[in-house]
């Protein structure tokens, strides 16, 4: 038997030696904002948040688009939430009187991102229209995982299986035999950069069919992203790419967002670009925001990844109460020592969280983050290929990493939504959950597996045969596979058997994992677990092929 995962749940009691800095709370900023200027040497970034929004007025239908009006009707949210409604001006006006000309402006959280000397900074919280000052500033940290291979034009023979597999782990071609590509579906995608989107004939569907609706840089507050960087157009590619050899992802048909929120030379401002972004793209109807980045520490703790401590968190979860499904990389914090677990936003309720998975092995990626979250909630939710075929400037690489596992499944989610458009957000949330591979059995590695198109189209998929039995002895358990030897009786069938693994984990009298493993019952059809290795009260909980029992120790 080979062994591939033995993880315990983390303990967060370890005071990691990152720098703390303040705690700040979450804000949401205007694309109208005026470019940052260089800043002084002797300032620093704050928060400013004021106490009210009195004698403001707001016209939701000449603010958002369509698209936006019709999420929050179909969604139930009053198009007249006071945290739409803009800053008072003469708040504005008089805080840059005493500091410099506020950089962005956020309706949600009512605050301004303004740099001073951080001696007037707190000077500031005397005025009577100031809440309260904080300190701003966060790292990023890009959810891809290593920098691509060689480049080349076309998909490499070696390559192909990869190739297949990005979308056909997930059964994706469920969708497509069936005509769905997300059209319909307006997804946001933010990122470092889009570089080479208008010239690599991998978009060029989006260009000519004007999907790309809308773009925003939010350092240089322009239209242009389409510079800088290739990892959002590295994204772009895995959920809407088409190449000569076939569709790099399965979203060829959706609409987007650009908006490039991170600038990597300047680390401790990108996350008031992200939360710009988030606002942005709701005022501009997007019902999918992907979201291939992490924000981790310069802020917060690893304890602090509670999904309602950081800014990011706080407003993917305003987003969700808006109709929108966020859809955040869980990380690749898996091998740091130091950290490990799910960074945020991907540590929010209401985020639908992606974490790697390995190619050709189908299992945890060892670089992916993994669960639980700071206060023990399950994360991730799914998990999806992390190492793809995408597209750059004009030419192919194979990129690793969750920023990649996250626009599959986005892929996914748009064509679901498009399949059942009176599904709310959180209805796309939850049946893609239900669809994946282990559903309902759940780790802190895979979540609850890969989402699988087939759940949608076979009735034959809501039903489920038992795989394997649970025998308890007096001194041993044993888990005795029902037809794996029958089934895979020479070498070719044991080689058909690939990515098919016995998922088992230990259950504390809470409910609570313990720990979870993954075994290769190669030469074997039965495991064999002694008694006196649990406690009274715990559980043995096992997945294997769409199945899953259970037994208590008593």
């Amino acid at each position: 038997m080979k062994l591939f995962l033995n993880i315990q749940a983390i303990s967060f009691g370890t005071v990691i030696p990152f720098i703390l800095m303040f705690v700040l709370q979450a804000s949401l900023l205007s694309p109208d904002a005026t470019a940052d200027e260089p800043v002084p040497d002797t300032h620093r970034g704050f928060w400013v948040f004021f106490t009210d929004k009195a004698g403001v007025q707001f016209d939701p239908y000449t603010f958002f688009d369509q698209k936006a009006i019709e999420r929050r009707l179909a969604h139930n949210v009053c198009l007249y939430d006071s945290l739409d409604y803009p800053v008072r001006k003469d708040y504005l006006d008089s805080l840059a009187v005493l500091a410099d000309q506020p950089t962005v402006v956020s309706r949600w959280l009512n605050a301004a991102h303004v740099y001073t000397h951080p001696g007037i900074a707190f000077d500031l919280e005397s005025l009577d229209f100031v809440k309260k000052v904080q300190p701003a500033g966060i790292r990023l940290l890009p959810a891809a995982y290593h920098n691509a291979d060689t480049e080349y034009v076309s998909v490499r023979s070696r390559d192909r299986a990869l190739f297949i597999a990005q979308k056909e782990h997930m059964a994706a071609h469920r969708f497509t035999e069936n005509g769905f590509n997300g059209e319909g579906v307006r997804i946001a995608v933010f990122d470092a950069g889009f570089r080479g989107v208008k010239s690599n004939k991998a978009f060029r569907h989006l260009v000519k069919n004007g999907q790309i609706v809308r773009t925003w840089d939010f350092h240089r507050n322009r239209e242009n992203v389409f510079a800088y960087s290739i990892h959002g157009t590295m994204v772009l590619s895995a959920i809407a790419g088409i190449v000569d050899d076939g569709p790099l992802g399965i979203a060829t048909g959706a609409e987007f967002l650009l908006a490039r929120t991170e600038i990597f030379r300047e680390p401790m401002v990108e996350e008031k670009y992200w939360l710009a972004a988030m606002e942005w793209a709701d005022r501009h109807g997007a019902d999918i925001i992907n979201s291939s980045l992490g924000y981790v520490f310069h802020r917060y703790f690893p304890e602090q990844m509670d999904g309602s401590t950081s800014l990011v968190a706080q407003a993917a979860g305003i987003a969700a109460a808006k109709g929108i499904l966020v859809i955040n990389a869980a990380g690749n914090m898996g091998n740091n020592r130091h950290w490990r677990i799910i960074v945020t936003p991907a540590d929010a309720d209401s985020v639908l969280t992606v974490g790697a998975l390995d190619f050709p092995s189908l299992i945890r990626a060892g670089y992916s983050s993994t669960g639980p979250t700071a206060d023990g909630r399950m994360k991730p939710n799914v998990s999806a290929l992390g190492t793809v075929v995408a597209a750059t400037r004009n030419r192919l690489v194979t990129p690793s990493g969750t920023s990649f596992a996250s626009p599959l499944v986005t892929g996914f989610a748009a064509c679901l939504w498009q399949k059942f458009p009176t599904y709310s957000n959180m209805d796309i949330f939850r049946a893609i959950e239900r669809s994946a591979s282990l559903f309902p059995y759940y780790d802190y590695a895979h979540g609850f597996g890969t989402p699988q198109a087939c759940y949608f189209f076979d009735s034959q998929a809501l039903f489920v045969t038992p795989t394997f039995d649970l025998v308890r002895g007096d001194e041993y358990i044993d888990i005795i596979l029902r037809e794996y030897i029958s089934m895979h009786p020479d070498e070719k069938s044991r080689a058909d058997r690939e990515n098919e693994y016995l998922y088992y984990q230990i259950k504390d009298a809470g409910g609570g994992i313990a720990q979870y493993f993954v075994a290769d019952l190669e030469g074997t059809n039965k495991v064999r677990l002694p008694v006196h290795d649990f406690e009274v009260d715990q559980q043995l909980l096992v997945h294997f092929r769409g199945y899953t029992a259970g037994i208590v120790i008593d």
